[in-house]
Formats: structure tokens, sequence, C-alpha cells
């Protein structure tokens, strides 16, 4: 059978070249149909098709068989119904599974219509790799109807249609399915260690192959660019990185800013020597009472479901959730979260990365702020992430507050502690209310706060003015 490329070859592409050809050249690794929608940013079949309830003519096709469904699908097409959920596209080797085909007017070989392609995202905006997805699509819906959409789309957990055109994509879409194609027949991409590598069930092979060559892709946020240039300076290890003088790299890599080359070259020191470097100081908020915030969501329902706070004060830790049982419970728990806040009226809110920001923001939009945080959340939040990353270089490739946190010594109880278990626990918990899921998953929130905490101290400790 030859192996497929699908529209999930250009995410894992994007992602981490090497995951298409491991997935094209190794023995399959099974996959967890949730964690598959996860890895795609796609919604729970649930969620979709809340999105899609007002369409008047809805086909869903329901075949699991490959070639059934792309024998259903075309049926649907012929027939002319409006709308197609689940449809499958096949020529060859390319099998697309674009979440929704929308009839529009125009001629093909069914008459007078065509048809159009969307996914349907959590994401509220448009990403490359949707692009990518959709120029695929539009390709496959050349072939098979005769006629190339203009334009593809991706539907919001909101329903709302973002439209994006497929013609000013297409060069560079089709040298990356050169690329896909070439790798899928058997070239073996040049490895490169990213945060994208993470999402592959390839990553360890792929943390170990770069380790085994001290690649300089280990070194946490360089660019490709950046390698190439290293390289072509006679630079192609972080122990040879390393070795360097930031006077030597200049005169080596004459066309990269020297604090860029300091900064990487203090990272490669790091890695080579098992040891954090402090660069500068940071300053932090001082106050009697501390607040750690940290938020667990369940992408696969665009459900924000539980604010986890710790409450830190004369050094005293004390732990609160706000848990929301379902969608309609969010108003209550974030008018109840709000309250909480506005009873700290000074204490700063620590959180790790902008994840808990913007998710504050989104609330705030959609429920209404109290008077108090009206004008004043950029003021009470303060991102240790954004603080830290200049401040302290790292022996860590990535720097995350599960790396970091460990890093420094913390460990979370559960052996299994990731985000995405966790988001596996909350659709297990929404099917069975099993209490001890329930914990399960307050218990890994808490970790995370405690871990927040402890990485502020930390902070202080090491580079606190």
């Amino acid at each position: 059978m030859p192996r497929l490329i699908t529209e999930r070859s250009f995410f894992q592409f994007l992602k981490c070249p090497t995951w298409v050809y491991f997935d094209a050249h190794e023995p399959a690794k099974p996959h967890d149909p949730l964690l598959l929608k996860l890895m795609d940013d796609g919604l729970i079949d649930e969620a979709e098709r809340r999105t899609l309830a007002s369409r008047a003519d809805l086909a869903e096709v329901k075949s699991e068989d490959m070639e059934e469904a792309f024998l259903e699908t075309l049926a649907f097409m012929r027939e002319g119904r409006q709308t197609i959920y689940h449809g499958t596209l096949i020529d060859k080797h390319w099998v697309g599974h674009p979440d929704v085909l929308e009839k529009v007017e125009g001629r093909s070989a069914f008459g007078n219509y065509y048809y159009v392609a969307a996914d349907i995202k959590r994401s509220r905006i448009i990403r490359d790799d949707y692009q990518f997805q959709g120029c695929f699509y539009a390709e496959l819906l050349r072939i098979i109807q005769g006629a190339k959409p203009q334009q593809g789309y991706v539907i919001t957990p909101d329903g709302v249609a973002l439209s994006y055109l497929i013609e000013p994509f297409e060069a560079e879409f089709h040298l990356t399915l050169a690329e896909i194609e070439a790798i899928v027949a058997g070239k073996k991409p040049v490895h490169f260690l990213t945060s994208g590598c993470k999402q592959s069930p390839w990553f360890h092979e792929c943390r170990r192959e770069s380790e085994a060559c001290d690649d300089l892709s280990i070194l946490n946020r360089i660019w490709r660019q950046e390698v190439a240039r290293l390289q072509k300076g006679g630079v192609r290890t972080i122990q040879e990185l390393a070795r360097k003088s930031v006077h030597e790299l200049q005169r080596s890599v004459p066309d990269m800013d020297p604090g860029r080359l300091e900064w990487i070259r203090d990272q490669a020191v790091a890695l080579k020597d098992k040891r954090h470097i402090v660069r500068g100081r940071v300053r932090l908020p001082e106050s009697r009472v501390e607040l750690y915030l940290d938020i667990e969501s369940d992408p696969l329902r665009d459900f924000d479901y539980l604010f986890g706070v710790l409450i830190v004060e004369n050094n005293r830790p004390a732990y609160r959730a706000f848990f929301a049982d379902s969608i309609d419970d969010l108003p209550c728990i974030w008018k109840e979260f709000l309250s909480f806040l506005e009873s700290y009226v000074d204490a700063p809110i620590f959180h790790y990365g902008n994840f808990e920001a913007d998710v504050m923001r989104r609330f705030g939009e959609l429920y209404g702020w109290s008077a108090f945080f009206d004008a004043g959340l950029d003021d009470r939040l303060v991102d240790l992430l954004y603080v830290m990353r200049p401040a302290i270089v790292f022996p860590l490739a990535f720097y995350s507050l599960k790396d970091i946190a460990s890093y420094i010594g913390f460990s979370w109880r559960a052996h299994d502690a990731s985000g995405a278990n966790s988001v596996l626990w909350f659709e297990e918990w929404l099917k069975t209310k099993d209490p001890a899921l329930k914990k399960k998953i307050l218990d890994y929130n808490e970790d995370d706060v405690i871990a927040t905490w402890k990485v502020e101290r930390w902070l202080r400790e090491q580079a606190g003015l």
C-alpha cells in the first residue's frame, strides 16, 4: 500500500519534518483519537456539531473505511447537499479529511455548483498550517470536481467562518508538498529540534538524535537561519560554540547581532557545563500576600474549566479552585473568581507564560469585568517566563514550567502529569463523574501553582534585586 499524504502531514512537517519521516517509515505508534484532535487543533465531535447545528441541509459521512467514505462523500456531492460533514477526498496517495464541504454557486463536474472546504479549529486566527491544509483540499477538489476553490475557510468554536485566499499561499504550498513527497519516498530530513517536536509521538527519538550529535538546534529558541550562519562560520556543535569567545564568534559570524551571539554562546556554555547562568537582575513586586494562577483548559471543547490559585501569605500557601462542571457554569465561575481576586486588591498575580492573561482577557470580553479590574488587569499580572528569559540562561532545550520547575527540584505528584493528559482526564471525568479523576485534575493544577510559586521564589534568590 502506498504511503499516504494527508492534511495532517502538513501540520506534522511544520512542527517537525522528522515526524513525517518516522510516521512513513517506522512501525506505527498508537495514537489516542483525542490526542490526535489535540495535535491538530481540532474540537471534539460534539463541539463541532454544535458549530454546525444551524445548517439546514447537513449530510454526514459515517463510514470508517477510507474508500467507502470517499464514495459516500462523492454521492453527497453529486446530490448537491449543502453541507457535508466529515467528508473524505482521495486522489491516488493523497487523502484529505476536511471537516466541512460547503456548496457554493459556480460550475463544476456536478453542475451549477461546486464545493469549498473548511476545517473547524479551536484557534480564532488563521495559522500557516491551516492554510497549507486548505491548499491541499483545494488541489483535491480541483481533481475531483473539476473546479478549484479560490478560498479556504476556518470555522472557529463560535461558528464564525474565517476566509483566506488560496493563490497567495500556493507557491509555498507546492514547495512544502514536494518536500513531504520526498520524505515519504525515503529522504530523511536534516533534523532540527524545536518545541514543535514535543507534540510528536517521536519526540524522544528526535531528542536522542539531536543530543547524540551535539546539535546546535538543542539551543533554546534558536532559529534555523542562525544555525546555518553558525555552521557557515565553522561552528557545528554545542561544544564548539561553548569554547568560542564572543569576539571569536563575531569574526566567524559577522552578520549576526553581537548581543544575540553572546546569548547563544552563554546557552551553549550552560548546556556544556550543566549549570544556569545569571545574566541580569529581575524586579518582582513585593507584597504581604501573593497569588499564583494556573488555568486548566479542555481545548477539544474550547472550555477553560478551572481557575486554580495559590494564596501565599507570610510564606504560608493555601490552594483555592474555581471548577466549572459544564460550559453553562462559566459566567458564574468567572464572577466568583473576580470577587475572590477583589478580596486581595494589593496582591500581585504571578503566572507562567501568556495563556492565563489571554484567557482572562477573553473571559472579561465574554462575561464582563468588575469595576476594579476594568482598568487594572495588566498592572497585577506578572508573567514569570517573560521576566526570567533575559535574566537567566538554563542548561535546557525548553523553558516550559515543567522543564524549569523540574530543574530547580520540584516534582508533580502524578507520574503521568502533562497538559495533554489533563485534557484526557477531564474528558473521562465528564463521562464518568468519577471523584478520583476530579481529585487528580485538582492535584495536578495545585502542583502547577505550587511549581509557579517555587520558580518565583527561586528567581528572587538567584536574580532578584
